[in-house]
């Protein structure tokens, strides 16, 4: 009897603790260094995304403070803050730890103080191992934007991997006055539009119409001035073998002189609320973004030596083509070598015989 009842609490316990771990939300830290309090858009994002736990910090960060977190938001509200090395140190320790979704958002180098952001985020991005940097310029579109070219109204359009953050977009989102992204591997940069390296996805473009506007020294590392076209103002780096994604946008979704919390600016209407929460699902929840990555990851390379058995094949029936060709090329030759001989036989024949007739 007491043993049924033992493994009747045992049963009922483990049922519990399945329950309680399987509710457990993803925590979702927020590191709004020099914040004075929430501004609303952060208000209203946090107020709308009910199925994380969020946890904001605007003073400081240590790794026992975000070590349970899924996600990581850094935003440098105070230009003048800056981040420290122990902070830094925090970060890299958490992402470390793998199953990590990382957002780093820069910024622009409009002189009021916005081109501080620049090195800051990239210190950060240099220290965690990513290859995507901000680039010290402007993006401006003279084409999608929201009633000025500073005022940029995003094309959320990314890469495969990465589509699940555009369901249910069918507007632009605001970037105000944002940066731009690249990369940096191996002592080369990378600008986006026309090379990305590996493990690189696009996310969000200015329109054809986008174009560079700088404010402040130093001047771009990619792009010349004058330069216009589509540019990316978001992209993210995928780490495989430890499931850690980094996600770096040229502007942030709060706070900065606009967010892209925003569904209305200027009378443009706008996707950002959908795209930020798009963006937070992805990171908090990201086992099903991993499942996708691996079976599209597997049917590339399933593509691609499909491909390369194509081209080999190509490449045979190229060189037996070139064969065939040299063996009409010879019978050809030979016909014409046995027709000149049977001409030179026939006449020798005729003339033989004809010398027999008049004898």
């Amino acid at each position: 009897m007491n043993r049924k009842i033992c493994i009747l609490v045992l049963a009922v316990l483990a049922i519990t603790l399945g329950l309680s771990t399987a509710s457990a939300k993803p925590i979702v830290a927020v590191f709004a260094k020099g914040m004075l309090k929430p501004d609303l858009q952060l208000q209203w994002l946090m107020g709308n995304i009910t199925n994380v736990e969020w946890k904001l910090f605007s003073e400081t960060i240590t790794y026992e403070d975000i070590k349970d977190s899924k996600m990581l938001i850094v935003v440098l509200v105070d230009v003048d803050a800056n981040f420290t090395q122990e902070e830094i140190d925090a970060i890299v320790k958490w992402f470390n730890d793998g199953g990590k979704t990382l957002w780093l958002c820069g910024d622009s180098d409009y002189k009021g103080g916005d081109f501080k952001r620049i090195p800051a985020m990239n210190t950060i991005a240099e220290a965690v191992g990513t290859v995507l940097r901000n680039e010290h310029t402007e993006a401006v579109d003279r084409g999608s934007n929201c009633g000025a070219p500073y005022r940029v109204a995003a094309l959320i359009r990314p890469d495969d991997p990465f589509a699940v953050v555009a369901s249910g977009i069918t507007k632009p989102v605001l970037f105000h006055g944002p940066g731009i992204i690249v990369a940096y591997k191996d002592g080369k940069w990378y600008a986006l539009e026309k090379e990305v390296p590996e493990n690189v996805y696009c996310i969000a473009w200015t329109s054809d119409q986008g174009a560079i506007q700088e404010s402040v020294k130093p001047l771009p590392e990619v792009h010349d001035i004058g330069y216009e076209g589509k540019l990316v103002i978001m992209a993210a780096e995928v780490f495989p073998d430890k499931k850690n994604i980094v996600l770096y946008s040229a502007e942030a979704p709060f706070d900065h002189y606009r967010g892209m919390w925003t569904s209305t600016y200027h009378d443009v209407e706008l996707d950002g609320p959908q795209f930020v929460v798009n963006i937070i699902q992805l990171g908090a929840y990201p086992d099903t973004f991993w499942t996708y990555y691996s079976k599209l990851t597997a049917a590339n390379k399933q593509i691609a030596q499909l491909e390369s058995q194509v081209a080999q094949l190509k490449s045979q029936v190229s060189q037996l083509e070139s064969q065939v060709a040299s063996l009409q090329s010879q019978l050809t030759t030979y016909l014409i070598g046995g027709l000149v001989v049977g001409l030179i036989i026939g006449i020798a024949i005729g003339f033989v015989v004809g010398k027999k007739k008049k004898s």
